[in-house]
């Protein structure tokens, strides 16, 4: 960002989601934003909102940062009725939210908002199922776009839903792709490796899947695919599921009850993020079924730990992926089972598919996510 020598200017950034364990995908994206807006842009001056519980370990310093707390849950009046004073206050210039949720009605700062995704939109989950909350969702993320100054959308797949759902133009909305922890590369290090398999039972090769437990996961067909992988493909493997044991879907522990896989489904739990990354490199390959995603985050850190890909063909996935995956039809059982299948039978394929994983991941970079955003940040700036 080049501002004119005498301006510089308070640039906010909502990051209330960070440290918080049901939103810890859009909590890595403000941490990862943040670091290295920070480090990039030193002309300005940044002020960054956290939620009371992380101000304390909040990780990112520099002269041009100042931490504000920001003690406004989402969907509440705090958030719509006080967190703006709060704003007003810092003196910005902009704000950028970094999800939807924001004060609706406060249009006093320029903001810029970054969506993910709308998941909520076309599939509610358990959580939003109830029509007062299903209405303030719908409310709040058009409101949001409306009042933007600037939409981030993190793929083009996301833009086009925004887009054709919300009636937001094209012109308003910025593509801006997120990236993979560093964290997640090749590791060789049987003993960990070891040791993490005794402590999730696993004790044949294993397909891995990482993420929540919703409905547009996909989780039922991908155990009935395994079944088949097993009964019908003959290949001896456990199917490990990493992520958080969610009992308001009990239809994914039925599942494996009713085809007899209590051994071989391994429900793993929430995994920790110092674990993860041998877990990806322990897999013989990485399976992910999702109906719908903004991203799809897992898949490309299975990549980046140089792990063979097996994906759903909807969404975003193909934009993201690339031709580093093996595709499949995520509504039809039989043929995410075939597509298992030749890959696990496949030295060759798993090689090609472990190389392409690893080129395909070398094109998205936080430093690059950041260097866009301070120039989206500029021109709106620069607009108002």
């Amino acid at each position: 960002m080049q501002p004119s020598k005498d301006q510089t200017y308070r640039i906010g950034i909502d990051a209330r989601m960070f440290g918080t364990a049901h939103a810890a995908g859009i909590g890595q994206y403000a941490e990862e934003l943040i670091g290295n807006v920070v480090r990039q842009d030193t002309d300005n001056q940044y002020r960054v909102f956290v939620a009371p519980a992380a101000s304390v370990g909040f990780p990112i310093y520099g002269p041009n940062l100042e931490k504000v707390v920001a003690s406004f849950r989402h969907y509440t009046y705090g958030e719509q009725f006080l967190y703006p004073a709060v704003l007003v206050k810092a003196g910005l210039d902009l704000i950028h939210y970094t999800n939807f949720n924001s004060p609706v009605f406060f249009t006093r700062i320029p903001s810029i908002v970054t969506i993910h995704d709308l998941t909520l939109w076309f599939f509610a989950g358990r959580t939003h199922r109830g029509w007062l909350k299903k209405a303030l969702y719908r409310f709040v993320v058009r409101r949001a776009c409306q009042n933007a100054k600037g939409i981030i959308a993190i793929t083009k797949a996301t833009r086009d839903d925004i887009v054709r759902v919300l009636g937001i133009p094209a012109s308003k909305i910025t593509v801006i792709y997120e990236a993979v922890a560093k964290r997640y590369r090749p590791i060789s290090n049987p003993e960990r490796l070891s040791a993490l398999k005794h402590k999730f039972n696993i004790a044949k090769p294993y397909a891995l899947y990482v993420g929540q437990w919703r409905d547009h996961k996909n989780l039922v067909r991908l155990i009935r695919a395994f079944g088949l992988l097993r009964r019908r493909y003959h290949l001896d493997y456990q199917l490990v599921l990493a992520g958080k044991i969610d009992n308001r879907y009990p239809q994914v522990p039925d599942t494996i009850r009713e085809l007899g896989l209590k051994d071989e489904v391994v429900l793993a739990g929430y995994v920790a993020d110092t674990d993860l990354p041998y877990l990806y490199n322990g897999a013989e390959f990485f399976v992910f079924p999702s109906l719908y995603e903004g991203f799809g985050l897992p898949p490309l850190e299975a990549m980046a730990c140089g792990t063979p890909v097996v994906s759903s063909n909807v969404s975003c996935m193909p934009e993201v992926l690339g031709d580093a995956a093996y595709y499949f039809d995520p509504r039809k059982v039989e043929a995410m089972a075939k597509t298992m299948a030749e890959v696990a039978k496949s030295y060759a394929l798993k090689r090609s598919l472990k190389l392409k994983g690893l080129r395909q991941v070398r094109q998205y970079s936080f430093e690059k996510m950041a260097r866009q955003t301070i120039k989206l940040y500029h021109r709106v700036l620069e607009a108002n």
